[in-house]
Order: structure tokens, then C-alpha cells, then sequence
């Protein structure tokens, strides 16, 4: 095995072969390749696009890195098993049913062999708030691959809405799919999370599922270009939301904190009724309570 110990130097990045050198047992160093391409291509988009990111740029060495170096680790416990260890113990029904099964995990991208890496240690992970909730996906592991609605109606698999370069936000309401787009779109969280979305920083789309592994009705869930979970909210919560989307691209500028404070005074005048037309978006979300 090779893992370079420093994976960028200002403007030059190392990734595949020129970053890692895997075993050619037990680990793919193709996908691992590719995992780097996947991580670093975002974030390099993003800084492009919208000036200086030191710690996004940074965070790259920092979650693919120690991701490798994992695998490393799992590549190397899992050597005896490999080898065999020759001798009478080759001869017992049964001895290489290890073996087989590490091997079948590592193509079939399970287990420590072959599983997609979390970066839950990740510098970009949010500060812990109240408002996150627990889905079936860890903060900072691949999301589960689930069908997804865009606001003008069409639908289509999470996977194909990643990689655009920019975060998904996607709130889970179940019902959607046999709903007039119309009617949810106007009704419910709808209307407070659009404009959530709509003050995070850079381009963020807005997608809708009718159910996630582990998510109750109204989760909202903030997703990284690359589909990494950021985290996962128990409702609307604008202040939190934003909080999470800033640290997700390098960490909040000076005031991101109190535009985030003002969007959520500004939704709980809006749930008060202390705005225009409350009463009528209040007695849609009660309408779509009911439904």
C-alpha cells in the first residue's frame, strides 16, 4: 500500500493512483479513484464560481484521506482471511467461506472492503443543533437512492439529481405523489421551506420524496453535490438550515449568523400571522394536515 501524506499544495491536487496505491486484494482502487474525483470536483466548482474556499478546498485531503486510509486498515485485518493460511486448515469443508465473502463484499460495495465511505468526522459537518432528527442515513454517509419530485412536477432517482454541483434540500411528505403539484406546492411546510431554501447561500434545489429510510413526515434533509448527508431536520427550521448549508461549504461568513437569525424571526411572524396572506397559508397547512 501507498497513501501520500499531503494531497494538496495550494493549487495542485493529487487524487487516484498519484494520492493512494491500494492492495490488489480486497479493495478497488478504481472506485476509490473516482471517490476522489467525486469529492474534489464540487468543491472545486464551488470555488470557481464564488471565490476563495480554503477549508472547503482543504477538507479534501481531510474526508478522502482519512477514508482511505480506512480502507488500508480493513485491507490489511483482512489479509489473513485472504491468504488462507495453507496447511491442514485448507482442507475442512467450509474454510474458505470467509474468504469468499469478504471478497463478494468488497465488489458488491458492502462491508469494510467495499462500503462507500462516511465522513462523519468531516470539517464541513454542521455544529450539533436541537433540531436535527435521526433518519436511516448517518450525517455524512452516501443517502439512500430514493424516487424524488421536482417543483415542476417531474420525478426521477436522487442518484440522477446529484452531481450538478450544487446541495439538495429534499423534504419528505408523503402524499406527494398523488397530489395536484398545485396543490402542494401552496400547502402544508411548502411555502416556508421554498423561502428557506431560497436565502441559502449559492444554488440549492429543492426536491420532494413521499418517504425516506427512517424519516417521519415533514424531515428535511440537506444533501452535499456529492450525495453525502448533511444533516437531517425534524421540520422547517430556516436559522438551522442555513447554519448547516454554510458550514457544508467552508463555514459561514461574517453575519451569516444573523441573516440566519432574521429568517427565522421572519417565518415565525409568518406562522403568527404577523404578515400578509398568514391566514390563508396557515389554513392551507391545516388542510393539508387533514388530507
Amino acid at each position: 500500500h501507498r497513501l501520500a501524506r499531503r494531497w494538496r499544495k495550494q493549487r495542485a491536487f493529487l487524487a487516484g493512483d498519484a494520492a493512494h496505491l491500494l492492495g490488489a486484494l480486497g479493495t478497488q482502487g478504481l472506485d476509490e479513484g473516482i471517490r476522489d474525483a467525486e469529492n474534489l470536483a464540487w468543491k472545486l466548482a464551488h470555488a470557481w464560481h464564488h471565490g476563495p474556499a480554503e477549508q472547503l478546498l482543504d477538507s479534501y485531503q481531510a474526508e478522502r484521506r482519512a477514508a482511505v486510509a480506512a480502507r488500508l486498515r480493513a485491507a490489511d485485518q483482512s489479509l489473513p482471511i485472504l491468504r488462507g493460511g495453507g496447511g491442514l486448515r485448507t482442507l475442512v469443508p467450509g474454510a474458505a467461506r470467509g474468504h469468499d465473502t469478504l471478497l463478494a463484499d468488497g465488489h458488491l460495495g458492502r462491508g469494510a472492503l467495499g462500503a462507500p465511505p462516511s465522513y462523519s468526522h468531516s470539517p464541513l459537518a454542521p455544529p450539533h443543533a436541537e433540531a436535527h432528527t435521526v433518519v436511516g442515513t448517518p450525517p455524512g454517509a452516501p443517502v439512500a437512492d430514493v424516487t424524488v419530485t421536482a417543483p415542476d412536477g417531474t420525478t426521477a432517482r436522487l442518484r440522477e439529481r446529484l452531481g450538478q454541483g450544487h446541495p439538495l434540500v429534499i423534504l419528505v411528505a408523503p402524499g406527494t405523489g398523488v397530489w395536484d403539484r398545485r396543490h402542494w406546492q401552496t400547502a402544508g411546510v411548502m411555502p416556508r421551506l421554498t423561502d428557506a431554501v431560497a436565502a441559502l447561500p449559492g444554488t440549492t434545489e429543492l426536491l420532494v420524496t413521499e418517504s425516506y429510510p427512517g424519516a417521519s413526515a415533514h424531515t428535511v434533509l440537506l444533501v452535499r453535490p456529492d450525495g453525502h448527508l448533511v444533516a437531517a431536520f425534524g421540520g422547517v427550521r430556516p436559522a438551522e438550515l442555513f447554519t448547516a448549508a454554510q458550514a457544508a461549504l467552508g463555514g459561514a461568513p461574517r453575519g451569516g449568523r444573523e441573516r440566519a437569525e432574521a429568517e427565522d424571526e421572519k417565518s415565525e411572524g409568518r406562522e403568527s400571522g404577523g404578515e400578509k396572506g398568514s391566514r390563508a397559508r396557515v389554513h392551507a397547512e391545516g388542510t393539508a394536515g387533514h388530507r
